[in-house]
């Protein structure tokens, strides 16, 4: 999931801290959902799918990017 993550977020060309601000999250936070260390609440999720402009069920699919 956090790679997925990671390469939207990337994909639309925002850093961590700019999404971060969006979400409402600190950038470390972010860079631990990121690589996998934390899970994020659902709370979280959909802000992140929102932001990212991708459907939540794309973020916690086991499918590959």
């Amino acid at each position: 999931m956090g790679a997925k993550i990671k390469y939207y977020r990337q994909l639309m060309g925002q850093s961590q801290s700019v999404l971060a601000d969006r979400v409402g999250i600190s950038a470390q936070y972010l860079s631990r959902i990121e690589c996998g260390r934390q899970v994020p609440s659902m709370q979280v999720l959909l802000l992140l799918a929102k932001n990212l402009n991708v459907n939540l069920a794309v973020l916690v699919s086991k499918d590959n990017i």
